[in-house]
């Protein structure tokens, strides 16, 4: 069984003291993986009196205690556990008031802290504001097409103010108020918590003052597993709210839901005018990758989430 385990590494802030931001950092993987993220967070996270929460499932997620580079980040571990949990778990010890989300591979940039803080402040009804995400891992094809199929949507240019559909986590904040109706007993998967709160008549923000770059590589069969293992998540997570018809009309869904995706994920990316050489070139990949999704969704809903959401990272 998965143990919990926290601390702080060096100094703690004032527990006393509500900060007015927390970032919470899930990981699966051991130190340095989260190293960049992290060097990237730190300073400007001190300097906006926000804290940071880094939930591990892998238990050496971050460098022994001892080390001065990142005083005060509380370290949360629960061996084992997905993502999923993960992020609800460093949510559910967050103080902020404002609850910002991204993920271990990210890159976030120099005044995302401070930005986000001024974003809430702009828009004080929203509930939840996502940003634009930029791709880091620009070497493969392969690498391209995952980027894609997971981001079209939040690539720059976005348009500002309330939306339907914001950033995920990469690059999401909450009120503080929202968080405790995070119930599934699987975690939380944003993109099923935004649609949530949309359908509760809740406000959603995407402003592109917020920028993440994504610095991801599974590899080129990695990827395919990848895309599987989120089909067969999203759907094990859907199966908590859906009775027998609705189960099998997801299931029979899946039949079109690669072309729907690949037809989705085309149209926001050449709205943009922007890498379409990289876009066509990655084509055939992304055709596979849907493919991948749909498979893992089809099976998702015969069988449950299974191991799946643990090997998503």
């Amino acid at each position: 069984m998965p143990t919990e385990t926290s601390h702080s590494i060096g100094q703690t802030t004032d527990p006393t003291k509500r900060p007015p931001l927390s970032i919470v950092v899930a990981t699966t993987k051991p130190w340095p993986e989260i190293r960049a993220c992290l060097d990237s967070l730190f300073e400007q996270a001190q300097k906006v009196g926000a804290e940071i929460l880094v939930a591990d499932g892998h238990g050496r997620g971050l460098p022994e205690m001892g080390k001065e580079s990142y005083k005060g980040v509380m370290w949360l571990k629960d061996t084992g556990a997905s993502v999923f949990n993960l992020r609800k778990l460093g949510m559910s010890h967050a103080r902020g008031e404002i609850i910002a989300i991204t993920e271990d591979h990210c890159r976030v940039a120099p005044d995302w802290c401070e930005r986000i803080m001024q974003v809430h402040k702009d828009y004080p009804d929203a509930v939840a504001v996502g940003g634009e995400v930029e791709n880091g891992a620009t070497t493969s094809l392969i690498d391209w097409a995952n980027f894609f199929l997971v981001f079209a949507p939040f690539v720059s240019p976005i348009r500002n103010g309330p939306s339907e559909r914001i950033c995920l986590q990469a690059n999401i904040s909450y009120k503080r108020r929202v968080v405790p109706r995070m119930a599934s007993q699987l975690g939380v998967m944003e993109m099923l918590f935004t649609r949530q709160l949309r359908q509760e008549g809740e406000v959603l923000i995407a402003d592109d003052r917020l920028l993440v770059f994504h610095v991801q590589s599974h590899g080129f069969w990695g990827t395919f597993a990848a895309h599987f293992h989120n089909g067969r998540s999203i759907a094990g997570f859907r199966l908590e709210e859906l009775g027998s018809v609705g189960r099998m009309l997801r299931l029979g869904s899946t039949a079109i839901l690669p072309s729907y995706l690949l037809w989705s994920t085309l149209k926001a990316l050449v709205s943009k005018h922007r890498l379409l050489g990289k876009i066509f070139a990655s084509l055939p990949l992304l055709g596979i990758l849907v493919c991948c999704h749909a498979a893992g969704e089809f099976v998702g809903y015969i069988a449950g989430p299974g191991r799946s959401p643990q090997r998503l990272a």
